[in-house]
């Protein structure tokens, strides 16, 4: 009994005594709340929040906290005018792999916290936007809940994969010599998959030579 009491002990004492957690925000050193600025969030702001430095159980609780109070927003929990909250929020995530990778336990907080939001997420406007290395390797129901699918350069080993055998054959091809800026678009509205080329920069579109 004592040594569970110790351990009890020892982990509310970190997570009080956590840099993150402060009893005061200094607005001199850039500081915020970040519940409070997320729930101010409006029409065309955009907000990054970093949390690659953060240690496993910080992450989960970063990201929890930042998906509550979007979903509180959304199904009107918070004080303010519908009206003035965004009519569509996106959520973008850089490394999907890391996060939402089949190889990640099933009781990870934030690969709850993204199934969630790529099955029930759109009904509400609140929409996943992802980046990832190797499509094969995320999750089934996350995949499985994406309407678009953006494929940039990839490689043949990657192409080989179980997620590309409705590709057809000349785009598996095409995916391997793709140009930065070059992708391969499939969505359920389009009759075949698109090749897209973005501009190039405009200081770059008027380079001599």
């Amino acid at each position: 009994m004592v040594n569970s009491w110790r351990k009890f002990k020892r982990i509310i004492n970190k997570a009080l005594t956590h840099p993150i957690f402060s009893k005061r925000v200094v607005k001199e050193k850039n500081e915020t709340r970040l519940r409070e600025t997320i729930k101010n969030i409006q029409k065309n702001d955009a907000f990054v929040v970093d949390i690659a430095k953060l240690d496993q159980d910080t992450q989960a609780f970063v990201f929890g906290d930042i998906i509550r109070i979007i979903y509180d927003l959304k199904l009107g929990q918070e004080d303010r005018d519908e009206t003035e909250i965004p009519s569509k929020i996106i959520i973008f995530i850089d490394e999907l792999n890391k996060y939402a990778s089949s190889d990640v336990p099933k009781n990870s907080p934030i690969l709850r916290q993204i199934i969630d939001i790529t099955e029930r997420g759109r009904s509400l406007g609140i929409i996943l936007f992802s980046v990832e290395q190797f499509k094969s390797a995320i999750h089934d129901r996350v995949k499985g809940n994406c309407a678009t699918h953006a494929f940039g350069r990839t490689n043949a080993i990657e192409a080989t994969k179980p997620d590309y055998r409705f590709i057809p054959p000349v785009y598996k091809n095409m995916m391997t010599r793709l140009e930065p800026g070059e992708y391969i678009i499939e969505h359920p509205v389009f009759r075949s998959l698109l090749n897209i080329k973005f501009p190039r920069p405009l200081y770059k579109q008027y380079q001599n030579g």
